[in-house]
């Protein structure tokens, strides 16, 4: 399906939910609202969506009472057979309830149109209907058409008519009325004789302030009916389209809500308090408004339309969104800055902060009760009655400002005081963590960190001790090594140069063997006795150094020719990456020599078998930096900064030849050179890093690859070993 088309379901979908929604919450709160309109609704039937006032049931009823009062005034009263009753209480009853009659009909000026004929007198009738309203013919009632018959009774043909609800007026008075002790009703042979008619004019303006009331009353009704009705059907055919459309109902909602979590909490709580606030508007001008505008005030409700469609927004989103709508804030985005802020600060910062608040607040409570104080004393002058109170509460106040504000201050200045002690104990313990050494820190007697400084001078003081003790410890150590290595040297010449003599004798097996293997060892152990003895210098910093100019390309390839036979007895592919051109630098040609010459050896030794070891040489920021890479045979399980150490070996069992001082001797040559050495490990890969400054007449080149094994060898060196 297109994209577009899915697209414009989905909005369709998302709109059919929000009106059905918007149009529900008109529905509830006008059937709440105009629950008097649906009950005049359910008793008078359609016709209450007229407006009109003579369709409204309380209209109705008076016109009822009307009818029943004029029956009693013009028709007689009688007991409940109908007889007339002599007595002379019953005939001032009946006066009454005439008086009664006629006044009410003038208390309505001309609203209520009216004409009774007494007893077939027409000399007796009452009426204010300027116009014949019977035909002169057959004497059937004659009215206009803006005339609205509201009660017809016709004594001869005993016929009444009140709309539809003739039956009702008629039964309402046929049935026996209280009166004090008296049950009445009419003498029939006069209500045989009586015509009463009553009506409204549809087009005139009402009067009273009754029919007012009610007109206007009418008018709300039909404007509650219309909202009710409209807003029910609004509800039942959005709901319909919603129910018919429920799976892009689903993708739109949270389509709607992947984008509505990006909008900040504070423009939907703005929102929310909007639709609130035209609510309660709403709502106060149905309680305050008079009952002449409640039939404008009804079109409001359609006010809860946007108020539903806000609140099911706000579910919509609390129902996907969930946390993140709350995360989504301003505020909470500006709280998590500043804690952020906050936590960022150094605490001498956080305390002079802290500090520079106590002191304002300080200063503030005592301006405030300086204040109250002059308050305190202008009331105590003052004459009227409860001011003496008031002055002693006032100045009740100023003292509390006062005494708080004291405290403080003295608390402020108590902190800056502590803050100053804070920072110089932090400060020396910075000297100490960098190797520094100062004067010892002190403080005030009366400080409450003076311990803490007597304690900090103290550790001062140990470590310093323990550093000097370690330092001479380390010293004589390698002093020892040094004497010892020494001394080895002469008696260990004596046992080569009689080693050699042996191998050059002609002796009988296995004496020749045994001669050759004591000779081999020998020079093992010199080897071993030289490297201690160099590296005890190196330590000691008593190894001479002469540095000079050399070009450690050279010198690289230098030591791989000179190591070509080593190579070739080899299973592994030198593979270099070195340039052309002469890298210059300023070190020890031997030293450097005795470098390469070691991590070459590392090489052959530990590299996987048949696998390729990576000579790089580049430049990098004014550096020459040689790499020596190779794949382990063996897992790389150490610590990259145990394995430089003095006789440490990445062979733990020691069955292979090596003193473990190869790279302990490659560090420390290197960094008499003024270069630095520094070892990384990648899984099986192990690289061994050499960093030289270059010398400012180096010309930086790119390098040039080629490969050294067993079948592809380096050209001879003409030049003897740079020095």
């Amino acid at each position: 399906m297109d994209t577009n088309l899915k697209t414009s379901k989905k909005i369709r979908a998302f709109l059919y939910r929000v009106i059905a929604v918007g149009a529900l919450f008109v529905f509830i709160a006008s059937s709440l609202m105009g629950r008097e309109a649906l009950v005049n609704f359910a008793k008078e039937g359609i016709g209450t969506l007229q407006g009109e006032v003579y369709y409204l049931t309380e209209f109705r009823e008076y016109i009822s009472y009307l009818y029943q009062q004029g029956m009693l005034a013009y028709a007689g009263v009688g007991d409940d057979q109908g007889l007339a009753m002599k007595t002379l209480s019953a005939k001032e009853i009946q006066n009454q309830i005439k008086q009664s009659f006629q006044d009410e009909l003038l208390e309505q000026k001309d609203d209520i149109l009216y004409y009774v004929q007494y007893a077939g007198v027409p000399s007796a009738s009452i009426s204010n209907i300027a116009y014949p309203i019977f035909s002169e013919q057959d004497g059937h009632l004659l009215l206009p058409e803006d005339v609205q018959l509201c009660c017809y009774w016709d004594g001869e043909k005993n016929d009444l008519s009140f709309f539809y609800g003739g039956k009702y007026l008629q039964e309402s008075y046929l049935n026996a009325k209280s009166y004090g002790v008296f049950q009445y009703k009419p003498i029939v042979n006069l209500a045989e004789k009586t015509q009463l008619v009553f009506a409204i004019d549809k087009d005139q303006e009402y009067q009273s302030p009754m029919m007012r009331d009610w007109s206007r009353q009418a008018e709300y009704y039909r404007a509650q009916l219309i909202v009710i009705l409209s807003s029910g059907a609004l509800f039942v055919i959005f709901g319909l389209l919603s129910l018919i459309s429920i799976r892009y109902g689903k993708a739109a909602k949270t389509e709607y809500a992947s984008v509505s979590k990006k909008i900040w909490l504070e423009v939907k709580v703005l929102l929310a308090l909007a639709m609130v606030f035209v609510w309660y508007i709403n709502r106060l001008g149905f309680v305050l408004a008079p009952l002449y505008e409640r039939a404008s005030l009804t079109l409001y409700m359609w006010l809860y339309f946007p108020i539903g469609c806000v609140v099911y927004l706000l579910w919509i989103d609390l129902q996907f969104g969930k946390a993140q709508v709350f995360l989504n804030s301003i505020l909470v985005k500006f709280v998590l800055n500043i804690r952020e802020y906050v936590r960022s600060l150094s605490w001498q910062r956080k305390v002079l902060n802290l500090f520079w608040i106590t002191l304002i607040s300080g200063l503030g409570l005592l301006i405030y009760s300086l204040f109250m104080y002059a308050v305190a004393i202008e009331l105590d002058g003052a004459y009227y009655t409860g001011a003496r109170m008031h002055a002693e509460m006032s100045f009740m106040v100023a003292c509390f400002a006062a005494i708080v504000g004291v405290i403080l201050l003295l608390g402020s200045i108590r902190m800056h005081k502590f803050a100053k002690d804070c920072n110089a104990i932090t400060t020396k313990i910075a000297e100490l963590k960098n190797g520094e050494t100062s004067a010892p820190l002190k403080l005030h007697k009366r400080s409450t960190l003076s311990q803490t400084a007597n304690d900090l001078n103290e550790l001062e003081n140990g470590i310093e001790a323990a550093v000097e003790q370690r330092n001479r410890s380390n010293k004589m150590r390698v002093e020892l090594i040094t004497n010892v290595s020494h001394d080895l040297k002469t008696p260990l010449t004596s046992i080569i140069n009689y080693a050699d003599l042996l191998c050059e004798e002609e002796l009988p097996e296995p004496a020749s063997e045994y001669a050759k293997a004591l000779s081999a060892k020998a020079y093992r152990l010199k080897n071993m006795v030289q490297d201690v003895f160099d590296l005890s210098k190196a330590t000691t910093g008593n190894l001479p150094v002469e540095k000079q100019r050399l070009d450690l390309v050279k010198l690289i390839r230098q030591t791989l020719a000179d190591m070509d036979e080593k190579i070739s007895e080899s299973s592994l592919s030198f593979k270099l990456a070195i340039s052309e051109e002469p890298l210059m630098i300023e070190a020890d040609g031997d030293k450097l020599y005795r470098v390469f010459q070691n991590l070459f050896v590392n090489a052959l030794q530990y590299s996987l078998d048949y696998s390729r070891v990576h000579i790089q040489l580049s430049t990098q920021d004014g550096f020459a930096v040689a790499k020596v890479k190779n794949t382990s045979k063996g897992e790389l399980d150490f610590d990259t900064s145990e394995i430089i150490e003095r006789f440490v070996r990445s062979d733990a069992s020691r069955t292979t030849e090596g003193s473990g001082l190869g790279l302990s001797i490659v560090q420390s040559f290197t960094e008499s050179c003024d270069g630095t050495f520094t070892i990384e490990t990648d899984a099986d890969m192990f690289t061994a890093c050499v960093r030289f400054p270059l010398s400012q007449e180096t010309k930086i080149c790119e390098p040039v690859e080629t490969i050294l094994s067993e079948e592809v060898k380096l050209p001879e060196e003409t030049s003897e070993q740079t020095k």
